[in-house]
């Protein structure tokens, strides 16, 4: 690796760090206090990303990375999410004013398993514009960290109306509950009144443990049929469960009476209408 290879991976945030530090240090007089000085970080930081350092030869951290040519970036990044490395953000700067790469972008991410390295890679694709929505859909389908399937599921429900029926027919052709659920969040987010998405919400309902967040998942989608099965659940459920059923119930536009059963012995019940209070008194 020769120098200037070298230098892609260097540590630009314990640079900019030592930066900021020694800035503090040489205008403390003008802040009252450390929550003023990080009011100023970005500023500061601007100056210092397009300050000569010597490190670098004598260029600014900015001019460093805009010199880099485009078709090595995309194998930078890979080498910079490498064990305990991390992508400095003028790198991800950089890749972000580049759409051309968004096609290689994709690509990677499609090959990867590594979380780190696809949360990166799917917030430069985001910032490109977008891949298209097989993508995100392929990709919540795959063996990979809980954190960028849900980037994906964010992407999706932005598109809820245009991958609505490529959704459901996969939901309703799928046995694996976890999966259905990952399915049927961005559908949430079409028109109410579908007879397949509120079909899949009580399926979820019936099968699916997490029943707090699929009442949360009925109450979103904004069908109000669904208070039908929402009230029966309200017998039986925890004070936490409750809460998230009764919200949903009234954003269907029905009403729960705030004493509907006795939760005075449940935990979560007792800490938030009966908190404990700590003894601040001085010796």
């Amino acid at each position: 690796m020769t120098d200037k290879e070298q230098l892609y991976y260097f540590d630009f945030d314990k640079l900019f760090e030592n930066y900021a530090d020694k800035y503090y240090n040489e205008h403390a007089d003008e802040y009252c206090c450390p929550d003023e000085f990080a009011k100023d970080l970005d500023k500061i930081y601007h100056i210092w990303a397009t300050s000569a350092q010597d490190v670098l030869g004598g260029i600014s951290p900015s001019e460093f990375f805009n010199k880099i040519p485009t078709e090595e970036l995309v194998d930078i990044l890979k080498g910079a999410c490498v064990g305990d490395n991390n992508p400095s953000s003028l790198l991800f700067d950089r890749i972000a004013t580049e759409p051309s790469l968004i096609g290689e972008l994709t690509e990677l991410a499609r090959l990867s398993s590594d979380e780190k390295l696809l949360n990166v890679v799917l917030s430069l694709i985001e910032e490109l514009g977008g891949a298209d929505s097989e993508f995100y859909i392929e990709t919540i389908e795959r063996d990979v960290d809980a954190a960028v399937k849900e980037q994906c599921i964010d992407m999706l429900c932005l598109r809820a109306d245009e991958v609505r029926d490529t959704l459901l027919e996969r939901a309703e052709k799928c046995d694996d509950v976890g999966m259905i659920e990952l399915y049927v969040e961005p559908l949430t987010y079409c028109e109410a009144g579908n007879d397949r998405i509120l079909g899949l919400l009580r399926l979820l309902l019936n099968s699916d443990p997490n029943v707090a967040y699929i009442a949360a998942l009925m109450g979103r989608y904004g069908d109000e049929r669904a208070t039908a099965d929402l009230y029966p659940l309200l017998d039986t459920c925890d004070y936490a469960e409750f809460l998230e059923i009764r919200n949903a119930i009234e954003e269907l536009g029905g009403s729960v009476d705030e004493h509907y059963r006795d939760f005075s012995q449940d935990e979560l019940y007792q800490a938030i209408k009966h908190p404990v209070k700590t003894n601040n008194k001085k010796d």
